[in-house]
């Protein structure tokens, strides 16, 4: 099992089931994180006395920490009472862009006339680091620029529908990174928030949320396309057609193509 970050557990100033509870938020995070960003594989087997003895934690939050992961849909049970990283699958890529392509630009399109000048800076910001590192490879730093950058087209939407945002964001974090692995696709994909960056900057909310759309179905898209080709993603299509605008101004044929 490959190493995660250790989790920082200090018992010493808390006792009983205050322990425990924090001792479950660590580790859930803790395995989160890994399983997200691809520590531990898809379909991995986990041995939860392994990690447990990992971790450094007692069984009793490692396995509340799992039931929890269960529920968020990131490892399945199996019936020895082992425990696996739940696969990628078409289904989950399909679904989760879609969410992402409609709730994304609503929330764009109730956001874009608040942005403050402060606003567009830390924007611009990540979008000069994500032209920088497309050449480098640096997934981390992509990652947390992208993160901000996204963050704060919603930045005004209301904090349940950025918190839903976040978890979506979150669950796509393998898929995008499966993206990612074609060289190609960072320098597309930073032309791609360039051009969402420049639509806000001129206050086109209707340009700007087709190059939003454009930019989250493309990576859907791209990924479901190198796994099977023959798959129809119709829910991210239509998703795209919904959320981008008059259908005359959208097409998503070829969408792929650009990689």
């Amino acid at each position: 099992m490959p190493a995660l970050g250790s989790p920082e557990i200090k018992a010493g100033e808390r006792n009983g089931d205050e322990t425990i509870e924090l001792s479950t938020r660590t580790v859930y995070e803790t395995l989160r994180a890994g399983i997200l960003r691809g520590e531990l594989d898809a379909d991995a087997p986990i041995s939860q006395v392994q990690l447990a003895r990992q971790l450094g934690v007692s069984r009793t939050p490692l396995r509340e920490a799992l039931r929890m992961l269960q529920r968020e849909g990131l490892i399945e049970s199996e019936p020895n009472r082992r425990v696996r990283v739940s696969r990628m699958s078409l289904t989950e890529v399909e679904q989760l862009y879609a969410m992402r392509v409609m709730l994304e630009t609503f929330g764009l399109r109730l956001s874009l006339r608040s942005f403050t000048d402060a606003d567009r800076r830390i924007a611009e910001t990540c979008l000069i680091t994500l032209e920088k590192v497309a050449g480098e490879g640096d997934l981390d730093a992509w990652e947390a620029a992208h993160r901000t950058f996204h963050e704060m087209l919603h930045k005004y939407a209301g904090s349940r529908i950025s918190q839903l945002l976040a978890e979506l964001s979150d669950h796509t974090l393998r898929y995008r990174r499966a993206y990612l692995a074609e060289p190609r696709a960072w320098t597309a994909a930073a032309g791609e928030h360039r051009a969402i960056f420049e639509a806000c900057q001129a206050g086109d909310l209707a340009d700007a949320c087709e190059h939003l759309a454009r930019h989250l179905a493309r990576t859907a898209l791209t990924v479901i396309a190198s796994v099977d080709p023959a798959y129809d993603p119709s829910a991210v299509r239509e998703a795209l057609r919904q959320a981008a605008g008059p259908a005359d101004r959208v097409s998503v044929q070829g969408m792929t193509g650009a990689l």
